[in-house]
């Protein structure tokens, strides 16, 4: 019977569980919020529990205008979804044809691609810069053909952190003939968005979460800014009730205290700051970044990513390894800002490598 499996699904990586880890673990490597979501939050997540015997409501309820006045939208251009996965998939359900190609300026998010696989894609990767990231523009445009039909920024990039400049998405809007989606997953953190530009562009997604900045990962709540066209379109290929009632009162309660998140928004920049000066005088190289997370090289200390990962974890310290992945050097890895505490156990367990009698570089 498993061959009765599309070929597209049997072909993917098999998943398996998380590693275990210990109740005091240090979790710098998923790009989480470090601090619980506002008190209201709980508080709204406890009121709503006792109707959760009944269906929440669709299209997001109330939560779709108060997310279009956050985003300074008309409520009929935003579409909620189950988290920025199943945005991304919800796009590519829309936007991709079958046996179309997604086009990709890696290293990147990597759902953008598995998403294009699950769904019968193609992916064309065309690599950033290997100094600096960056986008070339005129690359990704020599590697579009008819077939390639969405293209994925990232923006700030996830691993690297880094921001695409404004006049590079825009020339790319002019002249990449098909659906460009940027993603500003991170943009509570950069302040840079894209989103004035879908009144001159109607091939632009915008898609954000309220994840990574007010601290709702557990919940998974996302949302797509597009022409109401277009939104109407990505409503009609969702589930019927994408996003929790317990998701949706957590999301009201979160943009109604702003003044929480800005706080400790304001907090995480200062210990970003700090840790990238920290990691500097360690002999690392910490590249600068827009978002909440730090992409790190160890190469100058001539360490692998994969050992000094795996060093981290014996000490409950854990961080993402990025070495060898999407054309990368095997030295690549991303530390998302933790609790001040937190930071400082990460550097705890980088200076014990360092300063260990086993002689982690004969690893290298």
């Amino acid at each position: 019977m498993v061959a009765r499996i599309n070929d597209c699904i049997r072909a993917l990586a098999v998943k398996s569980a998380s590693p275990s880890r210990g109740a005091n673990a240090v979790r710098l490597d998923k790009g989480e919020f470090p601090y619980p979501p506002s008190p209201k939050v709980i508080d709204a997540i406890a009121a709503a529990a006792g109707s959760v015997n009944r269906y929440p409501p669709m299209l997001g309820g109330d939560l779709r205008a108060q997310l279009a006045a956050y985003a300074g939208v008309a409520p009929e251009q935003i579409a909620i979804a189950n988290g920025s996965d199943d945005l991304i998939e919800l796009v590519l359900k829309t936007c991709l044809p079958p046996g179309g190609a997604v086009l990709l300026p890696t290293p990147t998010f990597f759902v953008y691609g598995f998403s294009a696989r699950v769904l019968g894609g193609r992916v064309v990767e065309v690599p950033r810069s290997s100094i600096d990231f960056a986008v070339d523009t005129k690359a990704l445009l020599a590697r579009s053909i008819p077939q390639t039909h969405v293209l994925f920024l990232a923006n700030p990039n996830n691993p690297t952190g880094n921001l695409m400049p404004r006049a590079a998405i825009v020339e790319l809007l002019e002249h990449f003939d098909g659906w460009v989606v940027v993603d500003e997953c991170y943009f509570e953190y950069c302040g840079e968005t894209v989103v004035d530009l879908l009144s001159h562009y109607p091939q632009l997604i915008v898609l954000r979460s309220l994840s990574k900045s007010f601290g709702l990962a557990g919940l998974r709540v996302g949302y797509a800014i597009a022409s109401a066209e277009v939104a109407g379109h990505l409503y009609r290929a969702a589930q019927i009730f994408p996003v929790n009632c317990l998701a949706l009162a957590a999301a009201s309660a979160a943009l109604a205290d702003c003044a929480y998140f800005e706080k400790t928004r304001k907090q995480i920049l200062r210990d970003r700051a700090a840790l990238a000066r920290d990691l500097s005088a360690l002999g690392l190289t910490a590249f600068p970044s827009a978002a909440n997370y730090l992409f790190v090289s160890s190469e100058s200390l001539g360490l692998r990513s994969d050992v000094l990962v795996s060093w981290l974890q014996q000490q409950q310290v854990w961080v993402a390894d990025f070495g060898s992945k999407q054309g990368l050097a095997p030295y690549f890895w991303r530390a998302a800002i933790g609790l001040p505490d937190e930071n400082r156990a990460l550097l705890a367990g980088l200076s014990s490598i360092f300063t260990s009698a086993s002689g982690f570089r004969s690893q290298t």
